[in-house]
């Protein structure tokens, strides 16, 4: 019994999820296209460019949700949405008139949130907004002139808030340490160092005034004015405690000359101050040059010898490479050997070329014909050109010395070529890879006058040069 009553707990969960979810599927089908659209003007800034539209879009908006929730009839929801609708069209329209009528004033009041004016310049932000919102309802009201003559106004109401929220921001420490510096009567016990802090936040003002943009100037300008007064303020009270007591003078004195034995410690040097303390800081400078000029020495021996190390690390890399490719060579030489036997072709490597001396190959008396018998050897001639296939390849052509030298020479170069025709038509090259050449008779590798030279004068060279 408990067992059915859970199946059917299952089921009726599982009932009422589908119409849950089927209820929100079919919400969220009948204002999907509504709810993008006040998406849309809210990422346009609807909300500060077109407020009345934007509110009245988005307030019809969460009308139409709320009859939905309360099971009104399409009919009432559908009219607030498309009443929503309208609105946030015509928010659309106000924010691209506003993009043409006061462009100058968007930049100026994204200029005044990026130095931070509602923060440093409060006041001034405020009735910047307040103009402003004049001339984006004028531009709702379509009267595109008063919009112009109100975002004029804002335009330069957001330059001083600007401006001044430059000021206050870079500004304010500095003019706060001065106060607290005279607050502590710098200007009786510390005035050239309070001068200078006064000094620096007047050109600082200057600086902004002629260029609010010049902010890293003015930054390290301020900077120096934050630490002038604060010098200033510590001199101020030193210099006052110094005043109400004779022995505090000499405390001073004894406290600078424990700082500069605390130095003297660093480098091994016990300073004397029996006739002042000028000798022994003399002395310790002395050192603290010494040091900064062995220390450029030590960059300069580290910068050399990392030079080194990289040179050497490039040495390698490049001796690794070249082995490598050395050796890559060699098993590639080494396979092509193997190709062949002995009685069809003699590999040699010379410098940068490997001949592959066709011994086994050979032609009718007279004629450049390749007989279908020889088809094999020159199969392995392409795998072996295959091993070095960006290389040049140059078939040459030889006969013995036999019969009429001009004719050997013609002869040879018909070889040569028949070669060179049945390696094209069975491999991917192009014209220029592959050439021939007739070498005739000129270029024997044994004698005429033997039947065995001649047979080995009668011969196909192949030359793959290897040249990068």
């Amino acid at each position: 019994m408990a067992r059915r009553f859970t199946i059917y707990s299952i089921i009726i969960l599982f009932m009422t999820a589908s119409g849950i979810f089927a209820q929100s599927t079919a919400k969220e089908k009948f204002f999907s296209d509504y709810e993008t659209l006040i998406e849309q003007i809210r990422s346009e800034n609807a909300e500060i460019l077109s407020p009345e539209f934007y509110i009245k879009a988005v307030s019809l908006y969460e009308e139409a949700i709320e009859a939905y929730e309360e099971k009104e009839s399409q009919k009432v929801i559908r009219e607030k949405l498309d009443e929503s609708a309208s609105y946030a069209h015509k928010a659309l329209g106000v924010i691209q008139q506003a993009a043409l009528s006061i462009s100058m004033t968007l930049e100026a009041r994204d200029a005044a949130l990026s130095a931070e004016a509602p923060l440093y310049s409060e006041k001034l932000w405020e009735e910047a907004e307040e103009v402003f919102r004049d001339a984006t309802l004028n531009l709702e009201d379509d009267d595109i002139t008063d919009a112009k003559v109100y975002g004029n106004r804002a335009t330069q109401i957001y330059n001083k808030a600007e401006l001044l929220a430059i000021k206050n921001g870079i500004l304010g420490n500095a003019r706060d340490q001065i106060a607290l510096a005279e607050q502590a009567k710098a200007d009786e016990y510390a005035f050239h160092t309070l001068t200078d802090a006064q000094n620096l936040l007047v050109e600082t003002e200057r600086l902004l005034e002629g260029d609010r943009y010049a902010k890293d100037e003015a930054v390290a300008k301020a900077s120096r004015a934050v630490y002038q007064g604060k010098h200033a303020a510590y001199l101020s009270k030193t210099i006052k405690n110094l005043s109400e007591k004779e022995e505090n003078w000499e405390n001073l004195i004894l406290k600078f000359e424990e700082i500069i034995t605390d130095f003297g410690t660093l480098f091994n040097y016990q300073p004397e101050f029996d006739e002042g303390f000028e000798s022994s800081v003399r002395t310790i400078s002395a050192y603290i040059v010494a040091l900064k000029a062995e220390k450029k020495q030590l960059i300069a021996d580290n910068n050399r010898l990392q030079e080194e190390l990289n040179k050497a690390k490039e040495n390698e890399a490049n001796y690794s490479a070249e082995l490598q490719k050395k050796l890559d060579k060699e098993s590639k030489i080494e396979k092509i050997k193997q190709l062949f036997s002995a009685n069809e072709a003699k590999v040699i490597y010379e410098g940068d070329n490997i001949l592959i001396r066709l011994v086994g190959l050979t032609f009718p008396s007279g004629q450049a014909i390749i007989q279908p018998e020889y088809f094999s050897l020159l199969t392995k001639v392409q795998q072996a050109m295959r091993e070095f296939g960006n290389s040049h390849y140059l078939i040459e052509g030889h006969t013995d010395a036999l019969g009429n030298a001009s004719t050997n020479k013609l002869l040879s170069e018909r070889r040569a070529r028949a070669v060179r025709e049945y390696l094209m038509a069975n491999m991917d090259l192009n014209e220029a890879q592959i050439t021939h050449i007739g070498f005739g008779e000129s270029k024997p590798i044994a004698s005429n006058e033997l039947l065995e030279g001649r047979e080995l004068n009668r011969r196909i060279d192949i030359v793959i040069n290897l040249t990068d």
